[in-house]
């Protein structure tokens, strides 16, 4: 086990950019064979992570939670990184525009027919907004 026993520096990262950074007594990440949860102290790995809810919680109290995509979570000694694609704040989500592109998206894969690059396209916008409404509503 790692030698360090302060709070964990976490680090939520899109291609786009930092979403977060800042320090948490825990991280709660969709794994692809289940949640995943670091803490101080924690043996390093690396893990695939599914569509899902992100929950980091503060070293001062309070929790951030992100409707994230797809990606992986690292953790070596006190450092945690959350490598997504998508990392979408919950109070930042606009409900019903989730609802209008998940519409959107089943109609792009009814009339996708044989076109492999639509409707591959159509099902992961299909993934992202079922996964936005669903951390959503569970905190709204």
């Amino acid at each position: 086990m790692s030698s360090e026993s302060g709070p964990l520096d976490v680090r939520v990262l899109t291609p786009v950019g930092a979403v977060f950074a800042g320090g948490a007594t825990m991280v709660v990440a969709p794994g692809e064979a289940g949640p995943v949860g670091l803490l101080p102290r924690h043996e390093p790995m690396v893990c695939t992570l599914a569509h899902g809810k992100t929950r980091v919680v503060g070293a001062a109290g309070g929790e951030a939670v992100f409707a994230t995509s797809e990606g992986y979570v690292t953790i070596d000694g006190s450092e945690v990184l959350v490598l997504v694609e998508q990392a979408i704040p919950v109070e930042e989500i606009d409900l019903a525009r989730a609802q209008a592109d998940l519409s959107a998206a089943e109609d792009a894969l009814e009339t996708a027919g044989d076109d492999e690059v639509a409707r591959t396209n159509a099902d992961a916008e299909k993934r992202r907004a079922e996964n936005l409404i669903k951390v959503a509503e569970e905190y709204k």
